[in-house]
């Protein structure tokens, strides 16, 4: 998922591959249990309004699962011990190893993210000035003055369209 993914939208994404499995197997079982360690990523789910479109795609797909099928979604405690949770936190890590393929970020990355490094982007930047160098190009430096505190404001004001956009 690459490396701006967070627990959230690891869970996320993982409940929504499982609804796509159920889907696309033809599988004899009547009940299906989801199992998560996310009490977030299940309460997202579970919630009336949608606020991230991984959610929104994720409860479509589990909607989609054929009436055949009763699906449950269940919470397990993440240190419990049961062996489907240690064989998922196992693959989870092996996972997390691996390299992305691909533009990042895969996934959408969150505002908190985004004001972290914004925020130590403008630290680094007036440390640089501070010491009488700059590590942008010359070119860059003629057309940029220098960090804009106005701009952090700016873009820590945006809503979360105008944060997928940047």
């Amino acid at each position: 998922m690459g490396r701006y993914a967070t627990v959230f939208q690891a869970e996320t994404y993982a409940i929504l591959a499982c609804a796509h499995e159920i889907q696309t197997q033809n599988r004899s079982e009547k009940y299906v249990s989801i199992c998560s360690d996310n009490q977030a990523a299940l309460k997202a789910l579970k919630a009336v309004r949608k606020t991230f479109s991984l959610v929104l795609q994720c409860q479509r797909a589990l909607n989609d699962i054929p009436t055949r099928y009763a699906v449950g979604l269940f919470w397990v405690p993440g240190r419990a011990e049961l062996r489907g949770n240690e064989i998922a936190d196992g693959l989870a890590r092996d996972g997390s190893v691996m390299g992305f393929l691909g533009p990042e970020p895969a996934v959408g990355v969150s505002r908190r993210e985004i004001q972290k490094r914004l925020s130590r982007w403008l630290f680094n930047q007036q440390w640089a000035r501070w010491r009488g160098f700059g590590d942008t190009p010359r070119q860059a430096q003629e057309f940029i003055s220098g960090p804009s505190l106005g701009a952090k404001e700016k873009f820590l004001s945006f809503n979360r369209t105008q944060d997928r956009a940047v």
